[in-house]
């Protein structure tokens, strides 16, 4: 059976742990936005690859200072994840706007998150286009957990970090739907003349 090349497709088929990329403006500006495109490709030296849309703020905040940082939020922190996504003006602080507390980071200029349990600092390598997207290739220049993690193995880091996975968008109509897996819970984030309410069920 053959389908549609379309973004709910492709978004079906690329299941992605979500991530929350914090980034300045030379005016200083902080800007804070979800992303999924994102992977480690190396561990010597250590880089990750991300994905961001040419329209969007986080890409004309790299082009302006080269400095990124991927947080890791838990599933815990999806209306907070919704938040962030919003079409904000830019020089808006989406953390503000989203109530989550900015932590100077070690090695970069944008803040890290305090509520999400780890951080990764990076300065941007190279951008290249592609469509209406920017490959960013970033070398990791700090690394950092919440201190609770510090003691444990990495099947219980994992169960702590407990990523959200996000699955797909829909929109219906005045409706906007999300939809976020965790271990053992589905999510489902809607939203409707701008109220949101959020939907768990085990699995």
């Amino acid at each position: 059976m053959s389908l549609p090349i379309e973004n709910d497709i492709l978004r079906l088929l690329g299941f992605s742990p979500v991530t929350l990329i914090t980034t300045v403006g030379k005016d200083g500006s902080v800007n804070a936005a979800s992303y999924g495109w994102i992977t480690v490709v190396d561990y010597n030296p250590p880089q990750l690859l991300f994905s961001v849309n040419i329209k969007h703020d986080t890409y004309r905040n790299i082009l302006e200072t080269e400095e990124f940082v991927v947080n890791v939020p838990n599933a815990d922190m999806i209306e907070e994840i919704w938040i962030t996504q919003k079409p904000f003006p830019y020089g808006i602080n989406e953390l503000e706007e989203a109530d989550l507390t900015p932590l100077p980071s070690e090695k970069v200029k944008p803040p890290r998150i305090k509520e999400c349990k780890a951080q990764i600092e990076c300065e941007v390598i190279w951008t290249k286009i592609i469509g209406s997207a920017c490959l960013v290739l970033g070398n990791i220049e700090a690394i950092s957990v919440d201190k609770e993690m510090e003691e444990l193995d990495e099947k219980a880091r994992a169960i702590a970090l407990n990523r959200p996975i996000f699955f797909s968008y829909q929109r219906e109509g005045s409706e906007r739907k999300w939809m976020f897996g965790e271990i053992g819970k589905i999510h489902k984030l809607i939203e409707k003349n701008g109220e949101v309410e959020i939907k768990t069920r085990k699995v």
